[in-house]
């Protein structure tokens, strides 16, 4: 196998350097590192240059969106030798042996098309972000597994998978080619699922190797409300979208429901009007 790096960066130039650290140092090392800026404003381009000679940087000279930025990477940065592609947002570090897990697992049957690793806080190594997604069936959506609970032996084995969030992906470049890139359509939130979707749908696997560790830093205490209403109605209108594709119209209705009806009642209802303007706006113009 010979993979290429890809590390989607917006702003957050420390974290970047931080994560272009960790993966340099990863033995086995990736054959080809490159950084896909999506229009950084804090210098991030420079300073990479300036730090890992080695590593090739894109500038993409505006916010392409994770999927749209994903696919630049990909098309301008992967070389044809690759056969796999390591796919990471910036604000992660990897532990010394990941990508020699995921190659390992990756060769061993079923030899899936797309793996996730093991993603733990970066702040608390014992406890999960994520262990990958599965379909629950209500309210209709994706559930993550083990999120934000302490590691155990239940995610010490690896198991089928049928999404995979892209904080960190292990793709080989065969699965790209059969279905394609990430859907531009989705600025963010659902281009990992719709792709997950779209690789089992031609009965490629998806699997968790939990031998490859990955350190994402984000707090269990993160709030959600400081988000922006535009967060909101992205995410609103990629539900949409996701939906319609992948799901029924009256599972979407049933889920927009529930969200509306359970962020109300928690008291959050600075981000059910910019949802519902969103999914409005979506299902008007047929994302």
């Amino acid at each position: 196998m010979k993979t290429c790096a890809l590390v989607l960066a917006w702003n957050h130039v420390d974290d970047t350097l931080e994560c272009l650290d960790s993966l340099l140092a990863l033995r086995p090392a990736p054959e080809w590192v490159v950084v896909a800026d999506n229009g950084s404003t804090d210098g991030t381009p420079e300073a990479v240059r300036a730090r890992f000679p080695s590593v090739r940087v894109l500038s993409s000279g505006e916010n392409l969106g994770v999927a749209g930025g994903y696919n630049y990477g990909v098309r301008a940065g992967v070389p044809p030798g690759a056969t796999h592609v390591l796919i990471t947002n910036n604000d992660v570090t990897f532990d010394r042996g990941a990508l020699g897990a995921l190659e390992r697992r990756a060769g061993e049957p079923p030899r899936p098309a797309m793996l996730m690793p093991k993603i733990l806080h970066y702040t608390d190594h014992s406890r999960l972000w994520c262990a990958g997604g599965r379909w629950r069936c209500f309210p209709p959506g994706v559930k993550m597994i083990g999120l934000d609970r302490p590691d155990g032996p239940e995610y010490s084995q690896a198991f089928a998978l049928d999404y995979a969030p892209s904080c960190t992906l292990f793709v080989s470049l065969e699965a790209l080619r059969q279905v394609g890139l990430f859907d531009e359509g989705y600025f963010f939130y659902y281009d990992d699922w719709d792709f997950s979707a779209r690789l089992r749908q031609v009965g490629l696997a998806i699997g968790f190797a939990p031998d490859a560790l990955v350190y994402h830093k984000v707090s269990v205490s993160t709030q959600k409300d400081a988000r922006p209403a535009r967060w909101w109605r992205t995410m609103g209108r990629s539900s949409v979208r996701f939906y319609r594709k992948h799901s029924t119209l009256t599972n979407l209705a049933l889920m927009t429901a529930w969200f509306a009806l359970r962020e109300t009642a928690k008291g959050n209802c600075g981000r059910v009007r910019p949802y519902l303007e969103g999914v409005l706006e979506s299902w008007r113009g047929h994302d």
